[in-house]
């Protein structure tokens, strides 16, 4: 029956005017919490992070880690190769695709095998046409920004009796609330209090976003979120350009502060290589794209055909993108930039990163529940970037710290065994190999993207050090407190950079698309 009652709120909240929307809000809203919450469980549980592990996956785990604990005390120097055989082979993984993302060429909008990251060339949509558009803004303790993401939005270029604001707050952050108010919101924008409930989490909150959207499409912004005015035409021309298979066009993502500090450098590189190399590369080779939090452009009715975000998934963005291609549906890119903070602050980057990864973990657990029905969903190639890339990246994080302390050892002639002695060689080469790619393509990212100085990309390798603390906790965090959200605080880094204002660190045309 919960179900049922789910369903009935949600329909009532979609087919409502914004009256009667915010009378059924406070008339029903426990009803409305549970459907934000578990509707998405209840109508999808074997894409839910909430339905757990499978047995096998269970056993799988125990017997990967006893193996590799036997394997170290029995025949170090064999464990040793075979990790940095998965190491490579994930480096090698990244290096084609990023060199994939690197190609340039002319795209008619609907050729899978067209560039991505080229200006575009779709056909503008006349202002008569164009889709009416729903911008989410979920925000939690965000006074500190949301004033300018709601300035920044209220000069969009885009008709405004074509487009709702919802800016979704939770009825427990009056300072977020009032941040809102004084901001001088325009008629479009709305604000959205929302029903108290666990969890936590953004995708929660855009799942009510979702129940009220009234756009034929809908993109997610996050309160310190600066994107290129233009960009909701260049996505509505997308759109239109492509077929009904097109779910989902993300946008790219750079950090205004790069210059703050060395990690904020680091991490806009990074951001360089994913939004800028790696997601392209992936759309040239047709291949699923998990998605980054913010900036991902909807059609609406294929969102709700989808089931929305799972409230129980830590990283729902990600999460969504496997979806769209285990359900057939494809995701692009578009060449416009939303700018926003990096983390400026080691504690507030491992609490962030440690929620990725345990959420990354988490969508690779539901996606591969039954690894038959996960090779007919996404075949070779899916399953490769399912186990590759989104399993990938904290499970390399994770065998990295044991790896290294190997190669110590090995290197010091402390780690001798008559099993695999003469492989110490060749595991060097493969890891300076590694290494090599990794700076390589960072530094091309770099410079891609316009960002200051890209020969700080040799020091991306001790970058990645700070995902082996993240990693570690992550899977901690997977066994312990699996749902929990570490919030990332924003304007730490000397308020976020207003609309007209040129971006630290980067040079050139970046940012203009």
């Amino acid at each position: 029956m919960a179900g049922v009652v789910g369903t009935d709120v949600a329909g009532a909240l979609a087919g409502g005017g914004v009256a009667a929307q915010e009378r059924i809000l406070a008339e029903r809203s426990a009803e409305v919490a549970d459907e934000m919450a578990n509707g998405f469980t209840r109508r999808h549980p074997e894409f839910a992070a909430k339905s757990g592990f499978a047995r096998w996956q269970l056993a799988a785990v125990a017997v990967a880690v006893a193996g590799v604990v036997a394997g170290v005390v029995v025949a170090p120097l064999v464990v040793l190769a075979l990790l940095t055989a998965v190491a490579t082979a994930y480096s090698l993984l990244h290096a084609v695709v990023a060199l994939a993302g690197l190609r340039r060429g002319r795209r008619t909008g609907t050729e899978p095998e067209a560039e991505a990251g080229a200006a575009p060339d779709d056909p503008p949509v006349p202002d008569a046409q164009l889709p009416f558009y729903t911008v989410l803004v979920p925000a939690y303790r965000e006074a500190e920004v949301i004033g300018g993401l709601v300035r920044h939005l209220a000069g969009l270029d885009y008709p405004p009796d074509r487009l709702e604001v919802l800016v979704l707050v939770e009825r427990h952050d009056p300072d977020t609330l009032r941040a809102v108010l004084a901001a001088d919101p325009p008629d479009f924008l709305r604000v959205v209090r929302l029903p108290p409930g666990p969890p936590q989490t953004k995708p929660r909150s855009v799942n009510l976003g979702l129940m009220l959207a009234r756009g034929d499409l809908l993109v997610i912004f996050d309160a310190e979120d600066r994107p290129d005015p233009a960009q909701l035409r260049r996505v509505a021309a997308r759109f239109a350009a492509g077929d009904e298979q097109l779910a989902c066009v993300q946008a790219r993502l750079l950090f205004h502060n790069a210059a703050v500090n060395r990690l904020t450098t680091q991490f806009a590189m990074e951001y360089a290589l994913r939004f800028g190399l790696s997601l392209p590369g992936m759309v040239r080779l047709r291949l699923p794209i998990p998605l980054g939090g913010t900036s991902n452009h909807f059609r609406t009715a294929t969102l709700r055909a989808l089931g929305g975000w799972d409230a129980w998934n830590v990283t729902e963005d990600a999460d969504l993108g496997m979806r769209c291609a285990a359900l057939g549906y494809r995701t692009e890119t578009v060449e416009s930039v939303t700018w926003e903070e990096a983390v400026d602050a080691l504690g507030p980057f491992i609490r962030q990163r440690t929620r990725w990864f345990k959420g990354f973990l988490l969508t690779a657990v539901v996606h591969t529940r039954h690894p038959l029905r996960t090779l007919r969903r996404f075949r070779a190639s899916g399953t490769l970037v399912l186990l590759g890339v989104v399993a990938g990246a904290p499970l390399t994080a994770l065998l990295q710290p044991v790896t290294t302390a190997l190669t110590v050892l090995a290197v010091g002639g402390r780690l001798w065994s008559p099993i695999g002695a003469g492989l110490v060689v060749p595991v060097l080469v493969a890891q300076a190999g590694s290494i090599a790619a990794q700076v390589a393509i960072t530094f091309a990212a770099a410079g891609r993207a316009g960002l200051a100085a890209p020969w700080r990309a040799v020091f991306a390798p001790l970058y990645s050090v700070l995902w082996w603390v993240a990693a570690w906790r992550a899977v901690f965090q997977l066994a312990f407190s699996p749902f929990s959200w570490e919030k990332t605080p924003h304007g730490a880094a000397g308020g976020v950079r207003e609309p007209d204002a040129a971006p630290a660190g980067a040079r050139g045309r970046v940012g203009t698309g």
